[in-house]
């Protein structure tokens, strides 16, 4: 459109000023014109640059990249220059790449280092390690087993357990009845003691209390004190009896022995 639109501007132009001009001076003129003419004409899609077809504002290599491209022709950087990298790119795009293929290969130093690392990591033949794994195996099987046992020995006793512990906890409440029953027992002494009701934080009341219990402990420690030594005079008698009866029958070996 534009270089129609020029097209019809110039020839009146020309018309309204060629009476006036030279040879010369046309031969500018139109020479001009055409100038002006061509700078509207498009550019062919060959001269144009590729980002000008470029519409996914991607850049360059991660285009390149979608088109199954390799990112880059040259190596812009160290790492696209270590063995990691062009294995990967060998890997990933095979001749595109441009890399060698001997490279994803270890060379004779690798394969030495390897063997090294392998000796250290790994000391044990193979038989060994078979052997070893029997050894923790079974060393797992004796421990479960044991414990299995122990189980089996702490569920036989589980029913002693739960008797000793009723017995524990009946004992427990009745010695707290008991105590119980000796406080209220203590307490209607002391209100007979003044003949009328105290209130129990009267300190009168509560001085009479503690001499009651005081007396009551040293009658209960008294009992204490002569159920044990009934106890040890059992024990003694019963130590006594056992070695006369025995004294008795060696007395009675050696005079059969004698005869």
């Amino acid at each position: 459109m534009n270089g129609l639109r020029v097209q019809r501007i110039f020839p009146t132009s020309r018309l309204l000023f060629q009476r006036n001009l030279s040879s010369k001076e046309v031969e500018s003129t139109t020479k001009t014109e055409n100038e002006v003419v061509a700078s509207f004409v498009e550019e062919p899609e060959e001269s144009k640059p590729e980002s000008f077809f470029n519409k996914s504002r991607l850049l360059p290599q991660h285009r390149r990249m979608l088109m199954k491209e390799t990112p880059y022709d040259e190596p812009q950087s160290w790492i696209h220059l270590t063995e990691k990298y062009q294995r990967k790119m060998y890997g990933k795009y095979g001749s595109q790449s441009k890399v060698d293929p001997k490279i994803c290969f270890p060379t004779s130093q690798d394969l030495e280092d390897r063997k090294e690392y392998e000796s250290v990591a790994y000391p044990f033949t193979l038989q060994e390690m078979m052997q070893k794994v029997k050894v923790d195996q079974q060393a797992k099987k004796d421990k479960i087993m044991k414990r299995e046992e122990e189980i089996s020995v702490k569920l036989e006793k589980l029913e002693q357990w739960k008797t000793d512990l009723k017995n524990k906890i009946a004992k427990k409440e009745s010695e707290a009845l008991v105590a119980k029953q000796r406080k209220d027992r203590l307490i209607e002494e002391v209100r007979r003691h003044f003949g009328f009701n105290v209130d129990p934080k009267d300190e009168r009341f509560k001085e009479l209390l503690e001499a009651k219990e005081k007396e009551d402990k040293k009658k209960q420690k008294e009992v204490k004190k002569k159920a044990k030594e009934e106890k040890m005079m059992a024990k003694l008698v019963e130590k006594t009896s056992s070695l006369d009866s025995n004294g008795e029958k060696d007395k009675n070996e050696v005079t059969e022995e004698a005869k």
